[in-house]
């Protein structure tokens, strides 16, 4: 319907009657929305983790206190101010200055900025960012221009960025993937035929903490059909970087963990009863096929884990720690959140200290033992190197 312009107010302030409206309509959407595209309607990141609702504790504003999430938007706020400083409300973008949403930044990337509602069933995020006092809009000036136009790849994360919480993708953001693959196929493809006006994209290629198999399959789903693209035309990191290989599958870098790591983790998991799997690349081994394991495998696409085979008829489960040559990375898996950080974390930090690793967590449910000095960052890094990308001027990296 119309929009009441009594809603808002044009001074950066909102009136009494305003706020109070505003309230109301958030209460009621924080408390009723059940939205599978979090992008467009926000679940509330302050929402206590002991909530009744079915996704509370599924995500990472469970690893916060309410006072650190205040504290970092506080922190967002102050600097949105500073960087507002200069701009006014009143002057609209000039021919060298174009408010875009991300997803516009990265179709302009890829040369394709012309978007209609008979391609997308729908209107334009320049619109709606526009429509929504440029709140989600950032300004693209002369200067990234001319970085976009340098731009040779583009690395994103999956779960989180281009996957909701429930393994879905956005149909805008298939499009866009499907757009930034092909195009960089056929630039690879035709690289000494290259029109030196048109995108110089020649890769797009996911950088995720799932194994290669795992996230090729959860971008194969009937809604998304992406896999086959990703498998045949695509790089990418994995495993954390822990495992990158080029565009024809030839691993350009790889770190695992030590056997006396392993050896001590699963220890600790026998001490604290919880469940353990450990990644060989497309490789998942386990001690025990436990409802959090087969969970791993059913609802985030990974393989599914396995027990390694035994070689002596007296040994019921062989120790994933004998495995050779070594794991790439262990995850310690239960749904008591409360044990993993307050008692399991804190053991594991001092094994990793001591075996050369590191512990990271993405979800309150899984703690990650991975070889210290490694990450997604780093992959990244050693990808672009074999790939000749310089990280600096002809990357771009989305992630959340």
């Amino acid at each position: 319907g119309d929009i009441d312009s009594n809603l808002y107010d044009f001074d950066d302030e909102l009136s009494e009657e305003s706020r109070k409206r505003f309230e109301k309509m958030t209460k009621e959407f924080l408390a009723d929305t059940d939205s599978d595209f979090p992008s467009a309607l926000p679940r509330n990141p302050f929402k206590p983790s002991n909530s009744k609702s079915k996704f509370a504790g599924a995500g990472k504003d469970s690893l916060y206190s309410d006072d650190e999430l205040m504290a970092l938007l506080s922190i967002h706020n102050e600097l949105n101010d500073e960087l507002n400083d200069d701009a006014t409300t009143d002057t609209a973008p000039t021919m060298e200055e174009e408010s875009l949403s991300l997803h516009d930044l990265v179709m302009r990337t890829i040369g394709d900025d012309n978007e209609s509602e008979d391609n997308l069933g729908r209107r334009s995020v320049s619109e709606i960012s526009l429509d929504a006092m440029n709140e989600n809009a950032f300004t693209l000036d002369k200067s990234t221009k001319q970085k976009i136009s340098q731009i040779k790849a583009i690395a994103s994360d999956i779960d989180g960025t281009i996957l909701t919480r429930r393994q879905t993708m956005h149909p805008r953001t298939r499009m866009a993937i499907k757009t930034a693959i092909q195009l960089a196929s056929q630039n690879t493809k035709n690289s000494s035929d290259n029109d030196e006006e048109g995108s110089p994209l020649n890769y797009f290629f996911p950088a995720t903490g799932k194994s290669r198999k795992g996230a090729i399959d959860s971008l194969s789903s009937a809604s998304i059909e992406i896999g086959s693209l990703i498998e045949d035309n695509c790089p990418g990191v994995f495993l954390q970087g822990l495992f990158c290989v080029d565009q024809f599958g030839n691993v350009v870098f790889e770190k695992k963990l030590s056997n006396e790591a392993i050896d001590a983790a699963e220890r600790l998991v026998a001490e604290t009863s919880i469940s353990i799997v450990a990644y060989d690349g497309d490789n998942l081994y386990t001690t025990e096929q436990t409802d959090i394991v087969v969970h791993l495998h059913e609802h985030y696409g990974e393989p599914l884990p396995v027990l390694l085979p035994v070689e002596e008829t007296d040994v019921k489960v062989r120790k994933l720690s004998s495995h050779q040559p070594s794991m790439h990375k262990l995850l310690l898996m239960d749904d008591d959140t409360s044990k993993l950080t307050n008692e399991v974390r804190p053991k594991l930090e001092e094994l990793a200290l001591k075996y050369d690793a590191c512990v990271t967590q993405a979800l309150p449910t899984m703690l990650e033992l991975l070889p210290r000095d490694c990450s997604k960052a780093v992959g990244v890094q050693k990808l672009c190197e074999a790939l000749s990308i310089n990280v600096e001027g002809e990357l771009m990296a989305i992630g959340d």
